[in-house]
């Protein structure tokens, strides 16, 4: 049986990853440092499962699974010596701290003469795969180094915390929604390509994760701020606003422009995945929270994530990046209402705009703090979303002009 080693057994690791490869009849190994998650995944050998929509729940038992405690440096390097593909999903800011077990791993892999080893890269992070193998570069040699794949992946399932009080009755217990594609690049993949459905080779990569993270996790995004300031604790209420979920469908459909312009797609197929997406945020049987889609603001407006990266695409395609500024404006408008956001970076809109996205004067900056005015008035939101609507309207007007 073919072994996965998937490090990090959190959320996206069991609720996407781990039913992947199991499913496809491999054996799934845990890498984490949390204990009581790597005894109780040792203890039952398995876990549940539920795929949950608005029409109800599928429960599913992912089996046979076992986990090793990543705080044990040897164990750790021997499941990974042994596997025959590791997977990352940890969160973009523990990366450097798996490295020293993966490395030890690949080590220990190539004196013993086994051959490459593919690390499937799970995060939301731009040029992931650059960043992890600047930290190998500096552990490995470069025959050691030459024995590892790293392959971006598009992660597109959302898979967000179980309420408590679920939790409380089986700790194990992951629920996702039923979307199971997981696309990766296949030009990074070193070996025969695997035989895992829903695991999909694409070649050139770099639409996808482009799409990925300008469309759905822009869109997403958005609904999560726009939904903080209107009060909405769940997605899935957020995106049922009326005002909500036309901002979100204007931005998407302006992304979905940007990027058919960047890399000759065709648009309607854009539009459509688009679409698809919108109806997804209103899964109200997942719990998704606005607080943890607009978690780590300050790395959701940086200059190549979600917003700002695609403010950018829009203005290179010669579109003017309105939607992404209420984007932009919304989340500066989150982080003020928190009082603390505890970032380090200035508390002046103007200033932290400049400080979280990298970007200076310009269209972007110029409507984002126009909107940012506006969604900070003392006014009911609905009221606040009517003038955001007109304003965005004129600056549209002005920018397209006549269209015959």
């Amino acid at each position: 049986m073919k072994r996965a080693v998937i490090v990090g057994a959190g959320n996206i690791g069991r609720g996407f990853i781990g039913q992947l490869f199991s499913e496809a009849g491999w054996e799934v190994c845990y890498l984490d440092v949390v204990s009581a998650v790597v005894d109780a995944l040792n203890g039952a050998g398995a876990y549940p499962l539920e795929i949950v929509s608005n029409r109800g729940c599928e429960r599913r038992t992912i089996a046979p699974v076992s986990a090793v405690n990543g705080n044990d440096r040897g164990a750790a390097a021997r499941a990974t010596a042994d596997a025959d593909v590791c997977v990352t999903c940890v969160g973009a800011k523990a990366i450097p701290y798996i490295i020293p077990n993966f490395a030890a791993g690949v080590k220990l892999r190539h004196a013993e003469g086994r051959g490459p080893l593919n690390l499937l890269i799970c995060e939301n992070l731009m040029d992931a795969d650059r960043y992890i193998d600047s930290l190998l570069s500096d552990v490995l040699t470069p025959a050691e180094r030459a024995d590892v794949g790293l392959v971006e992946t598009s992660v597109g399932r959302m898979v967000p915390l179980p309420d408590k009080s679920l939790l409380e009755k089986e700790p194990l217990l992951v629920r996702a929604e039923r979307y199971g594609v997981l696309p990766f690049d296949a030009d990074a993949w070193k070996g025969p390509l695997p035989d895992v459905p829903g695991l999909v080779p694409i070649s050139p990569f770099r639409f996808v994760i482009e799409r990925k993270l300008y469309l759905h996790n822009m869109g997403h995004a958005l609904c999560a701020y726009l939904g903080t300031l209107a009060g909405h604790a769940l997605i899935a209420d957020a995106v049922a606003d009326p005002p909500i979920r036309l901002a979100v469908r204007e931005a998407m459909t302006m992304s979905a422009r940007a990027l058919a312009k960047r890399y000759g797609k065709d648009l309607d197929a854009l539009l459509a995945h688009a679409e698809d997406l919108i109806r997804r945020f209103g899964n109200r049987a997942l719990g998704d929270t606005a607080a943890r889609v607009g978690a780590d603001i300050p790395r959701k407006l940086a200059k190549s994530d979600r917003l700002t990266g695609a403010a950018l695409t829009a203005e290179e395609a010669g579109i003017r990046p309105v939607w992404f500024s209420l984007g932009a404006a919304a989340a500066l408008a989150v982080r003020a209402q928190s009082g603390d956001p505890g970032d380090g970076m200035p508390t002046d809109p103007a200033e932290a705009f400049g400080a979280l996205t990298g970007v200076g004067d310009g269209p972007y900056r110029d409507d984002a703090l126009a909107f940012y005015a506006i969604l900070t008035e003392e006014a009911p939101f609905a009221d606040r979303m009517k003038k955001v609507f007109a304003l965005a309207d004129d600056i549209l007007t002005d920018a397209c002009g006549e269209i015959l």
